[in-house]
């Protein structure tokens, strides 16, 4: 029912049009048997020339109006079935885009994609041939059956029988074969993650030779789906023949109980022959419904995982937040502020970071500096509500960024993430995703940016010499996360689509990594003039040099999820041990 109300009602004059040509469909198809038993009995056995000529108009009349509403019908059938799954896919993408990276991290990508592109597919495939094939099936068998008993009991007795002994095979092997479904499914999703995470790490696994083993690992989950594909196959092996079986031995029947009517004068034998065309209507919609059945257990799961997707509880951006009215924003409030905050990954049994606080004042540089997994990009994923937090609060600007739309705080906040990601189309596109992400109620029709605007933005992240050396220049094709350049320009581009913004908080997440050392510091330079330029905005950098730390206004220690420091290079220097160490490793290494 649900389904109905949602997905069926918005296109329920499609649906009701359908239906109406599905009626004509079987109506005309079960008269052109009636028509041919009327030739038989009042034409050729009567030697009535007229009465075959007027017949035989009237049966290809009613052929034509068969299929001109056969064909419309699968021409309407496949428009609702296409719009349902373009309603299914809209909600897909809704849904997605609501998930935190917590909800991510459960599904996984492969079930994701499968749900997004197969199940859908799935969906569509079964609706459109449902419509052809099974909506039509009890209005063929009642009309039928109907004109049977009306030629003769016996015979409507007979086909009903057959009928019956087909619905039982099929029910028994519907009840088989739904569980071997829901593994393959699950196995599917299993594969899907295996392929990509060789696709993607085909490099390291080359460098590693373990070819041998992924090959093993594929060949094992392959052989897997094999073993269940063959069951769920013989399983169908069985009931097929079996029906084609019933489905023939209705024509031996109907002959030799015909015959016996014939000679006591029951009835004629224009009337045994249209018997056999209304067995043959009959127990093949009612095949041709069987092999689309065959198919609904799958696409229910398809339809359940799906749903899945759209009643999953979204993880709340408010977990955990102090529920408390932040004051208005003055020109001494905090650009960023962190009130001992606690965050937990799923399922994890120690909190990622404990308790913790610092402010951020418009104007000033951060450095967050500690070892590898104590926490620096968490804090970044955070400040940009990717993940709830289990306690405390982060205030953006004297506001709770859990009391005010998330879209709202990330359209101000530039973040350079620490694997840069392209995405496929020109460089221009790239940089324009910047400022079309900005959050408004009123969006403009036009938000792309100036020529001029990218070449500044390019030009602080040093990226527009080597852009400038392309013949197409910003129309540059870039492929699927901008493989086809190096690590240090994809690492530019993904600064400069932060930059190209002008946000009020700039997040930059070890962002310089990929860089070489002349490039690195005219980038830093660039960025620090444009900071003390805009005194309105702050800059947040995760560091693992003390070189470039000690520039920033503030540095802030992080120590197994902990901060043990935060201040200046030369507080730190006199109070903080964990920087002391980290000072010290870098001065030997150097």
């Amino acid at each position: 029912m649900k389904f109905i109300n949602t997905y069926i009602s918005p296109v329920k004059w499609a649906f009701f049009t359908a239906c109406l040509l599905s009626l004509i469909h079987v109506v005309s198809a079960l008269i052109v048997p009636t028509l041919t038993a009327d030739i038989i009995n009042q034409g050729v056995l009567q030697g009535d020339l007229d009465a075959i000529s007027s017949l035989s108009l009237a049966m290809l009349s009613a052929s034509l109006l068969t299929v001109i509403a056969a064909v419309s019908a699968v021409y309407m059938s496949s428009h609702i079935a296409a719009r349902v799954s373009l309603q299914l896919r809209q909600q897909l993408v809704q849904a997605l885009q609501d998930f935190s990276l917590t909800d991510f991290s459960k599904y996984g990508t492969g079930t994701l994609l499968m749900r997004a592109t197969r199940d859908v597919e799935k969906i569509q495939s079964v609706l459109s041939e449902g419509i052809n094939l099974i909506l039509p099936m009890p209005l063929m068998i009642l009309v039928g059956l109907g004109l049977t008993f009306y030629k003769s009991f016996e015979m409507g007795l007979v086909i009903l029988s057959l009928m019956i002994i087909m619905v039982a095979i099929m029910a028994i092997l519907q009840k088989k074969a739904l569980p071997i479904v829901q593994s393959v499914q699950k196995q599917l999703d299993y594969i899907t993650d295996l392929i990509r995470d060789h696709m993607i790490g085909m490099a390291v696994i080359r460098a590693f030779n373990r070819s041998n083993d992924e090959q093993a690992r594929e060949t094992s989950a392959f052989s897997h789906i094999a073993r269940s594909a063959t069951r769920l196959s013989r399983t169908y092996a069985i009931g097929l023949p079996s029906i084609l079986i019933i489905f023939n031995m209705s024509t031996v029947v109907i002959l030799w109980l015909g015959g016996y009517q014939i000679s006591a004068g029951h009835i004629q034998i224009g009337d045994i022959m249209a018997i056999i065309e209304y067995a043959t209507l009959i127990l093949l919609n009612l095949l041709m419904a069987v092999f689309v059945l065959l198919d609904v257990p799958e696409a229910i799961i398809c339809y359940h995982r799906v749903q899945e997707l759209f009643t999953h509880p979204i993880t709340a951006y408010t977990k955990g937040a102090n529920e408390t009215t932040s004051p208005h924003t003055t020109t001494t409030t905090p650009i960023l502020e962190f009130h001992n905050v606690t965050f937990r990954y799923d399922n994890a049994e120690e909190p990622a970071l404990y308790n913790i606080s610092f402010t951020l004042q418009a104007g000033e540089t951060l450095a967050i500096m500690g070892d590898i997994g104590s926490g620096k990009s968490t804090i970044a994923k955070l400040i940009l509500g990717l993940y709830p937090i289990e306690s405390g609060d982060i205030l953006f600007q004297g506001q709770s960024i859990f009391q005010q739309p998330i879209e709202q705080v990330r359209a101000q906040i530039g973040y350079v993430p620490q694997k840069a990601y392209l995405f496929t189309g020109s460089i221009a596109m790239n940089l324009a995703y910047g400022v079309q992400g900005s959050y408004s109620s009123q969006p403009s029709i036009d938000s792309t940016p100036s020529l001029d605007a990218m070449k500044q933005a390019a030009q602080l992240a040093g990226a527009h010499e080597f852009i400038s050396r392309f013949k197409d220049g910003y129309q540059h094709q870039l492929s699927q996360g901008g493989t086809n350049l190096s690590g240090g320009q994809r690492q530019r581009l993904a600064m400069a689509r932060a930059l190209i913004r002008e946000p009020k908080l700039l997040i930059f997440d070890d962002s310089f990594s990929a860089l070489d050392g002349i490039t690195e510091q005219q980038v830093r330079q660039a960025v620090t003039h444009e900071i003390a330029n805009a005194p309105h905005r702050a800059f947040i950098s995760i560091e693992q040099k003390v070189s470039a730390a000690r520039k920033a206004d503030k540095i802030l220690i992080i120590n197994q999820g902990q901060a043990v420091g935060f201040g200046t290079h030369d507080e730190l220097s006199t109070h903080c041990s964990i920087y002391q160490q980290i000072v010290a490793s870098q001065e030997v290494s150097q």
